[in-house]
């Protein structure tokens, strides 16, 4: 079974049913579920498929086992061809008579192998477009690469008819893969592994949160704790000074400013280049006000992936401590205080904004929102500054909400007070809303937005 993704699999399903030729690309950061979402979706469809993964190795090695696969899947024998793309003609002229899909995933590396290769991918396109019954997929893990792939400036620029860019599950989706926890749990759960389906899919039911923390990233022998480190040392190597500048984010470092002075980048015009590759990979967000996007002064750049953030922020600064306390000792001490009380608290402001952004889509939040992000605010009078976490941005101006992930029930007074904080602002906020993990004890009824955690999960 696969897990969420509806949306994709309508999509990918719509064309995949269609009697012409038709063309998409998936793509995406390792380990979101892009082979699986695409393969669930032609095994759906019940037409004859190929699904071919290239190999980092030689072209004639990937025409070889290219070869053996359309063989084994149309019953045939004694194939040989010259070039990957003589067998991809092969493949094309049999899609004149017969309907079938073929998925080359990982694109990317036969991409690096055969020179001009989006330009004889273009040849083929143009060549059977009008006559092919094929259904062809187009699977990559680079980004950067794949954006190539898909720019105004490639061959094959307009030759797909979709395009997807799998990216991180939401908090919702993400606990379809441990429903047995308790919704606090399901909280901490997604603040340590986020939405990417590698990790969730690992979640054993049967352990705790911490036994599943320290098991599979907190550990001595945590598989996902080697994965991340060797991912990162994958993903940086693909750009100069990239480890600097990513450890330099992970240890703190928001501001641009901070970010230059901090790592030690030769030049502003370096960094900035750093900065928007590492936002290609999916490594890093940039993160602005909601009211004042433009100014680089209140903006900065944070680790985007959960995990990333969870090892950058217990494990890797511990690192010599990590190896020489046990596991359990090692949690307790470095992890457990901090995690419960400060981490988990700001990752739910995250899905606080998840749960807005799911359902503003559906129309069920009034006033609708256009935007939903944080909210930077200066008094020159008073010579206050400072920030509103969960802010949404309407037709006609802003709704405050504030995010309590405590264990006591938000009453009156600590509405009334959130209430006047905003208001010393000499904002004027349309709404507000309140978020609580333990629910509201309210001896007054106000006409607000009230969700508890059993409503976000819902």
């Amino acid at each position: 079974m696969l897990i969420g993704r509806e949306k994709e699999q309508k999509a990918i399903n719509y064309l995949l049913n269609s009697n012409e030729f038709k063309s998409i690309v998936v793509y995406g950061r390792r380990r979101l579920g892009k082979t699986e979402l695409v393969k669930h979706c032609v095994k759906s469809i019940n037409k004859p498929s190929i699904i071919y993964q290239c190999k980092e190795s030689t072209e004639l090695d990937n025409t070889n086992l290219l070869t053996k696969l359309i063989e084994e899947t149309f019953s045939l024998s004694h194939l040989s061809f010259s070039s990957f793309f003589d067998a991809l003609y092969y493949l094309f002229d049999l899609s004149l008579e017969k309907e079938f899909v073929l998925v080359i995933d990982e694109y990317p590396y036969i991409r690096e192998l055969i020179k001009g290769c989006d330009s004889k991918f273009q040849d083929l396109i143009d060549t059977y477009l009008n006559k092919s019954k094929l259904k062809l997929i187009l699977i990559g893990s680079s980004i950067s690469v794949m954006e190539d792939v898909l720019s105004h400036y490639s061959p094959l620029f307009g030759r797909f008819n979709q395009s997807i860019l799998l990216t991180q599950m939401d908090y919702y989706d993400s606990a379809k893969f441990y429903q047995s926890f308790s919704n606090e749990d399901k909280v901490m759960l997604y603040s340590v592994f986020g939405g990417v389906p590698y990790y969730n899919i690992q979640i054993d039911a049967k352990q705790s949160v911490k036994e599943n923390i320290i098991r599979l990233i907190s550990g001595s022998f945590s598989n996902l704790k080697d994965y991340l480190e060797t991912y990162l040392k994958m993903e940086l190597r693909k750009v100069n000074n990239a480890n600097i500048v990513f450890e330099t984010i992970a240890n703190g470092a928001f501001h641009y400013s901070d970010i230059l002075a901090k790592s030690h980048i030769d030049s502003s015009p370096a960094l900035n280049a750093i900065l928007q590759k590492l936002i290609k990979m999916d490594l890093i967000e940039y993160v602005s006000p909601i009211n004042d996007k433009k100014n680089k002064q209140k903006a900065g750049y944070r680790i985007k992936d959960l995990s990333l953030r969870f090892y950058y922020n217990y494990i890797y600064k511990n690192e010599s401590a990590h190896r020489m306390l046990d596991d359990d000792t090692f949690y307790d001490k470095y992890i457990k205080d901090d995690f419960e009380s400060h981490y988990v608290p700001l990752v739910f402001e995250i899905i606080c904004k998840e749960y807005l952004i799911n359902k503003n889509k559906k129309l069920e939040i009034n006033p609708m929102l256009t935007d939903i992000g944080t909210y930077w605010y200066d008094n020159p009078i008073k010579k206050e500054n400072g920030q509103f976490d969960v802010v949404g941005k309407a037709e006609k101006g802003y709704v405050f909400f504030e995010c309590k992930y405590t264990n006591s029930k938000i009453d009156d007074k600590i509405i009334e007070k959130e209430i006047s904080q905003v208001l010393k602002t000499s904002l004027k906020p349309i709404q507000f809303g309140f978020f609580s993990k333990n629910g509201f004890n309210l001896d007054k009824e106000y006409d607000y937005i009230f969700i508890t955690l059993d409503d976000l999960y819902r």
